[in-house]
């Protein structure tokens, strides 16, 4: 048998080092191949069959060659193992070989044949999740112990195999028709519906990315975004989503930014992932699964690296987007591939059982991420399900050593996930059986839509951040800014960033293969629709010269005569691998084509199609900036609404543009083998944003323009808590001063008395984003605190402590454009709000 390995592929789904047999179907990926020693011929030449013997010996003559062999491939494993090691794959590689001993789940005889009884009725969403458990324990105890084991261990999985087998999802439990039970089918969600198989390109819907969502700070937006990628789901037979991802940012570098929603803070990340969580399951009726638990901050190394944080870091700044999913009702948590504080993330009682389970109150299930257990102990800590269930950690003999009481417990908290998120309601429950007859929803049915466009272009539109934008004669006070566009101007488009059109049927080979529209790994979708920057700006009444050289002669050629020149820039990511710089792939053509510029007298907008935090020391020579975080297939027309002016920019960074790349964090290095690379949070509560507190930054976290201007004043000012309540409420007014509609995001932070020296600076506690407004304008908005907001964590007692003392209250348009201040008292008088 002839062994494949292709380049690493995914762990959240695909991980490690996918391995196929000459039997399945052939990898698109080349790759170096391997033989099994056991398939080794035993008619070789140093090999000598015995008559009536079945194990062969050794010839005398070959003993030589053998040690020769053997010294060799010592020598090779311990090169391979430096050039692996350096990578962060050797682990990964190490880890996933188990897969080629375990099977997954098998389909039990008659499985597809079997005719399923109705599933008893199901508590009508909204109730308690006690209602939801009860109804998941009388279930559970009508399963046989083969039936309970399944709800625990993945399907679809190959001995030998790190992809899944034709016609299953990237995640599988198999039915139980007897009692009613459907299957469940499991796929990855970063950008949409992930393309695992080139059959689906072109079915789905290619979205922008959670980063690009977070700069939108919208929570409605968030829900229709995550509901039609949900319904989407359905019409491909899915019924568990794998997101929302919220891991708080630590490091700018982080290869998997673009997916977290999170951006560089706690409170912008759990307002968008309650959101989330709802638009799935509220909104579509599917389950969805919150990831990665915990400490999940860097992909160099990150099957080894050992996230190190003090208990009150975590539950102040890494926990809020998990107990907010948790709050909404979230089916699944996914633990991560990390280390936390010394124990594997999925095989952690911490924080499995003690705070997620126990202190967050969660009452769904926890399920590993694709291949991240290492020992048997996952499930005694608190882990109810391994995926995608070929390691063999959770097989019939893994499991016996566990009480009856724990094995109860962990198939009722699937159970109890999947009726409460609404995916087995009504007709949803039985759309397909995963391994019988779901191949023609999933590689036939067409998801995506003309609305699903049209959506997804406005979501991209309404996220892209104005970083800058400056008068066409920069000598000039007054006159005309260089964006919006106007109409009849020329224009030159410059860049094959610009120009770029993905190919997707050669990218689906390739994992960690990204561009600038969505990210490499497993939360791809690759779409033959998308559309370019120049494609977007076409038929829109321009004069269009363009260069998608960067040959700085045909520049100039291009330049010439024209109004306003576009230079666009860009960089990539991917799971697996973090980036190894902070600056766009072409900076060096920016830099030399904004000169040509500046010396014709050509006033230059840089588009920056990015999938994270960058450095921008060419933004001096700019008139004008504008960021897209990853913004899927519609990218192009959604950067034409904005530089043309159908669409008012409204989108603030989630993240900062720090001033040079050394300002920010970087990965821990991946660890030797075998040993977990420690990785301490020295920063503790002054990560995300405020690494940067008392430095000079780019572009800070908040930041965003717009074509028109708004003017803050306080209506009511801040209230006492109503008897009964906790919450405190301000009301402001924000109105359009400007000449464009448009729409504002407004944050509110808070400074804790100066005794609570730890805290940083300030933290932002809300956020409220206004609609689109007409010019004169107004509207009226409610920010709140609660207790919670004036606490912080104490570690003595394991629970939240309310501060007492002066607290200050700050509302802008960014962390560092504030334009009302003042405070109150934790018991106390209230100092009135007024301009900062």
């Amino acid at each position: 048998m002839t062994l494949k390995v292709p380049l690493i592929k995914d762990m959240a789904t695909e991980a490690a080092i996918p391995i196929r047999t000459a039997a399945s179907p052939a990898s698109t990926a080349a790759g170096t191949e391997y033989t099994p020693l056991s398939d080794i011929s035993k008619s070789s030449d140093c090999y000598v069959e015995e008559t009536d013997k079945v194990t062969p010996r050794r010839s005398s003559s070959c003993r030589v060659i053998v040690t020769i062999v053997m010294l060799t491939s010592v020598s090779v494993l311990l090169a391979a193992t430096a050039v692996l090691q350096f990578s962060g794959w050797l682990v990964p590689f190490l880890r996933t070989s188990r897969s080629w001993l375990y099977e997954g789940t098998p389909l039990p005889q008659g499985y597809c044949a079997a005719v399923s009884t109705p599933l008893p009725s199901i508590p009508p969403m909204g109730m308690s999740a006690i209602a939801f458990a009860s109804w998941a324990r009388k279930l559970v105890a009508q399963l046989t112990p083969e039936e309970r084991q399944g709800l625990t261990n993945g399907a679809g999985y190959h001995r030998g195999s790190t992809s899944q087998a034709d016609g299953f999802y990237v995640g599988n439990l198999l039915a139980v028709p007897r009692l009613g039970i459907p299957s469940i089918q499991m796929q990855d969600a970063a950008q949409g519906f992930r393309t695992t198989d080139a059959r689906m390109i072109g079915q789905v819907t290619a979205w922008p990315c959670g980063l690009a969502i977070a700069a939108g700070w919208d929570t409605n937006a968030t829900w229709h975004w995550s509901r039609a990628i949900a319904n989407e789901f359905r019409k491909k037979g899915a019924n568990v989503l794998l997101g929302p991802a919220v891991n708080v940012h630590r490091i700018a570098a982080n290869g998997r930014n673009a997916e977290y929603i999170s951006g560089e803070d706690p409170v912008l990340g759990a307002g968008l992932a309650q959101a989330y969580v709802r638009g799935v399951q509220e909104g579509a009726g599917v389950a969805a699964v919150v990831k990665h638990f915990v400490l999940n901050q860097q992909e160099t190394g990150r099957m080894s690296v050992d996230s190190q944080a003090d208990e009150r870091t975590r539950w102040e700044l890494y926990y809020p987007p998990f107990e907010a999913a948790v709050r909404a009702g979230v089916a699944a948590v996914m633990c991560s591939y990390n280390l936390v504080n010394g124990e594997h993330a999925c095989e952690n009682s911490e924080t499995i059982t003690q705070d997620l389970k126990g202190r967050m109150g969660f009452s769904g299930w926890v399920m590993s991420d694709w291949w991240a257990l290492s020992t048997h102990q996952g499930a005694s800590a608190g882990a109810d399900q391994d995926m995608p269930g070929n390691d063999g950690f959770f097989s019939d003999s893994s499991l016996s050593t566990l009480s009856p009481a724990r094995l109860d417990d962990m198939a009722t908290r699937v159970l109890t996930g999947m009726s409460m998120s609404g995916a087995w309601t009504g007709a949803k429950a039985s759309q397909c059986r995963v391994g019988c007859d779901c191949d023609p929803m999933l590689y036939g049915a067409n998801a995506t839509s003309k609305e699903h466009a049209s959506l997804a272009r406005t979501l991209a539109a309404n996220s892209a951040v104005l970083l800058k934008n400056s008068r066409r004669s920069l000598s000039q006070a007054e006159g005309l800014r260089v964006l919006p566009l106007q109409p009849g101007e020329r224009v030159a488009v410059l860049g094959n960033a610009c120009m770029q059109k993905p190919d997707p049927e050669a990218m689906v080979g390739d994992f960690t293969r990204g561009d600038y529209y969505v990210v490499g790994g497993s939360g791809r979708v690759l779409s033959p629709h998308t559309i370019s920057v120049f494609e977007g700006l076409q038929n829109r009444g321009l004069h269009l010269s363009a260069s998608m050289s960067e040959n700085l002669e045909e520049v100039a050629t291009a330049m010439r005569g024209v109004d306003v020149a576009l230079l666009c820039g860009g960089a990539t990511s991917s799971e697996a691998i973090d980036r190894t710089s902070l600056h766009l792939d072409n900076e060096m053509f920016l830099n030399k084509a904004l000169h040509l510029a500046n010396t014709l007298g050509v006033p230059a907008v840089v588009l920056a199609l990015v999938p994270g935090a960058i450095v921008a020391p060419w933004r001096h020579g700019a008139h004008g900036v504008l960021a897209m975080f990853l913004s899927g297939q519609e990218t192009g027309n959604a950067a034409a609404d904005i530089l043309m002016g159908s669409v008012t920019p409204s989108g603030k960074l989630p993240v900062t543009f720090p001033e040079k790349e050394q300002d920010a964090l970087w990965p821990c290095p991946a660890s030797w083998p075998w040993t977990a690379a420690k990785c301490p949070y020295t920063e503790r509560l002054r990560g995300g944003w405020h690494v940067y507190d008392g430095k000079p930054v780019a572009f800070p976290f908040g930041f965003g323009l717009s074509y028109t201007e708004f003017e803050y004043s306080v209506v009511r000012d801040w209230s006492a808590p109503a008897s009964g309540s906790d919450v405190r409420k301000l009301t402001i007014s924000v109105r359009n001063v400007g000449y464009a509609a448009g729409a504002e995001v407004v944050q509110l932070y808070l400074r804790f008395p100066h005794e609570e020296a730890d805290e940083p600076d300030m933290l932002l506690r809300g956020f409220r984003k206004t609609p689109v407004l007409l010019p004169g304008e107004a509207h009226e908005i409610i920010l709140s605190l609660t207790r919670r907001d004036l606490s912080v964590w104490d570690v003595n007692l394991h629970a939240w402590r309310q501060r007492s003392g002066h607290f200050e209250t700050l509302v802008g348009a960014s962390s560092r454009d504030l334009r009302l201040c003042g405070g109150f008292e934790a018991h106390g008088k209230v100092e009135a709000m007024h301009a900062c």
